[in-house]
């Protein structure tokens, strides 16, 4: 059985505001809707056969997990945060995780499928009807790959840190 936490919850510091040129609307988007995202990631993590972890989590700690990363993904991808914050965050994430008792590859492929239901939601939206529509959106889609590949980076490097056999 897997050991449980309370989750990571590190909000990032408001210092820097810089706002992707044409993306705003996008990025509220993720903002406002972080509620469904989470609901559609608790059912996606409770039901892959890649996340079988996951599955004995309740619906509520899932939730919560998810509705944090959302609702802070608008500033650490507008950039409305420090690196610094991301790096804290994730690594303690990643930290969580392996104390926990998940296996790495489960974590980050939770991770992956947290991006791919924002992007589903960003589709079924209709936000990208208009050639100006989907050169925001490449916009956007850029920062939230580098904000992920990043995301991954920091949580292994945190996992690896907390590992016992790294402490042995």
């Amino acid at each position: 059985m897997l050991a449980r936490r309370a989750s990571v919850d590190i909000i990032p510091k408001e210092t820097r505001a810089l706002d992707l040129p044409g993306s705003a609307r996008l990025i509220r988007l993720i903002e406002t809707e972080a509620g469904e995202l989470a609901k559609e990631l608790v059912k996606t993590l409770r039901e892959h056969p890649y996340t079988p972890s996951f599955h004995s989590y309740t619906a509520e700690e899932l939730y919560e997990r998810g509705f944090n990363l959302y609702h802070n993904l608008g500033a650490w991808i507008s950039r409305k945060s420090e690196r610094a914050d991301l790096v804290k965050y994730y690594e303690a994430l990643g930290a969580q995780r392996c104390e926990e008792g998940f296996p790495l590859w489960e974590v980050l492929h939770a991770l992956n499928l947290t991006r791919r239901v924002l992007w589903k939601k960003i589709e079924e939206q209709g936000l990208l009807d208009t050639a100006e529509d989907f050169i925001q959106a490449m916009e956007l889609h850029n920062q939230v790959l580098l904000f992920f590949d990043r995301a991954i980076m920091y949580t292994a490097k945190g996992y690896e840190v907390a590992s016992p056999s790294r402490r042995a």
